[in-house]
């Protein structure tokens, strides 16, 4: 009878291979493999210096011969297709958000609403805003303008 082992991975039941002598944890499915090899990977990094120095050195030449904002540019030019299908993707997606909440928007964060009163002299404060959920422009600078007429006012009959 042969023997089985039981896959740490898919929690299945699997033959064992007979060339492992009783050491086999996984079965030989593709992303059973590709979860051992990880795990091992992820265990030596924390347990050795030396292969941890070499592979961050390894990814950080990598990073300087192809720069990831040219490598993104690059790939969405010579392959049509994905672009293609990850726009049809992204309508899905914003359906779905808009099924979701109305609130859920994708917003460009740097766009400048204009106050409902004019004044010629504004405070611009820094502003913290709540992403969750939304797609954003994560380097934009928020600020919360306020009217200085009315900050001066406020303070005038704070004083008083």
């Amino acid at each position: 009878m042969a023997k089985t082992i039981l896959c740490k991975n898919c929690g299945k039941r699997k033959p064992a291979n007979r060339r492992l002598k009783g050491n086999q944890k996984y079965c030989g499915a593709p992303e059973c493999q590709k979860a051992r090899k990880s795990l091992w990977q992820k265990n030596k990094m924390e347990r050795d210096s030396d292969y941890h120095d070499r592979q961050t050195a390894c990814v950080e030449r990598c990073r300087q011969r192809r720069p990831s904002d040219k490598y993104q540019s690059q790939y969405r030019e010579t392959h049509p297709k994905y672009v293609e299908r990850n726009r049809q993707l992204q309508k899905i997606r914003n359906q779905k958000r808009k099924k979701q909440a109305e609130l859920v928007k994708i917003v460009k964060m740097d766009a400048l609403k204009m106050p409902s009163e004019k004044s010629d002299t504004y405070l611009m404060n820094p502003y913290k805003v709540d992403s969750v959920g939304k797609i954003v422009k994560m380097d934009a600078l928020i600020v919360q303008l306020a009217d200085m007429q009315a900050v001066g006012d406020l303070v005038e009959s704070l004083m008083q």
